[in-house]
């Protein structure tokens, strides 16, 4: 795939190279769709795909309703204006991922996320658009859902701006005796500091507070037994959701088949 890129052409028209992942599709007049995409090279960018919704021009219609990574061309008038998407193509089919229950719901939810989600400025080269490729790569390799999720949430609060504080206690400071976290204040807690409120703030093990400082891509977790996957996919989703400040609607069907803990943290 050659690099992103956009130019203006002769009759000042923006044009836009690049790849991308399908984040909505809305209705738009009778045949079309209005697709918000996100690519690497420009963030996340709006488009009409016109005749989209009856076939489109070469199977545009599939190409936007799955999960697969797309190679894709968007013409417009301004660079702030909204764009008609000319061509479109699949780079990476992900075919098998819609049919299994739990990866497609996990897949559902982690583009929810992305599309609630504000990231700041993205010095990391299209950090966003990797790791959520990623993840859906891994779902269609058909790696655990949970593991897949439990990371990426965790990755997505820290590209969002707010990573967690686990090296050190939120409260007094201390590096030793790490035992509960609190996600009202983003950080571990020591044991002295979160005794008094046991009943309120969860345990966390050190593999969880490991996981949660790990800033490489794509995160290991095959170290962490199953409920510190849940704790630490817990955690990401209750950052995530005050990062939004509101409950991701495919939160749900994603615990129930994966068989998380509905409770949450």
């Amino acid at each position: 795939m050659r690099a992103s890129w956009r130019i203006w052409d002769t009759r000042s028209r923006m044009r836009i190279e690049d790849r991308a992942l399908a984040l909505r599709r809305v209705a738009f007049r009778d045949t079309s769709w209005i697709v918000t995409l996100l690519t690497p090279g420009h963030g996340v960018v709006a488009a009409v795909a016109r005749a989209a919704r009856r076939g489109g021009r070469d199977g545009a219609r599939g190409a936007l309703s799955g999960f697969h990574r797309l190679e894709v061309e968007i013409r417009a008038r301004a660079p702030d204006g909204l764009g008609t998407l000319t061509q479109v193509a699949i780079d990476r089919p992900r075919n098998g991922l819609p049919f299994r229950a739990a990866a497609s719901a996990a897949g559902q939810l982690l583009i929810e996320a992305v599309l609630r989600g504000e990231m700041p400025a993205d010095p990391g080269g299209g950090a966003l658009f990797f790791c959520l490729d990623g993840a859906l790569e891994a779902l269609e390799a058909e790696v655990e859902p949970l593991r897949v999720v439990a990371g990426t949430v965790n990755r997505l609060v820290g590209l969002f701006g707010h990573g967690w504080r686990v090296g050190d206690c939120v409260g007094c400071g201390g590096r030793s005796g790490l035992q509960f976290f609190s996600v009202r204040r983003g950080g571990a807690v020591c044991g002295g500091c979160g005794a008094p409120y046991a009943g309120r703030l969860p345990r966390v093990s050190a593999g969880v507070l490991q996981a949660m400082a790990d800033r490489s891509w794509p995160p290991e977790l095959t170290a962490l037994s199953r409920a510190e996957q849940v704790m630490l996919y817990q955690l990401g989703m209750a950052g995530l959701t005050r990062i939004v400040a509101r409950s991701l609607s495919a939160d749900l069907p994603f615990r129930r088949l994966a068989g998380v803990d509905e409770r949450g943290v």
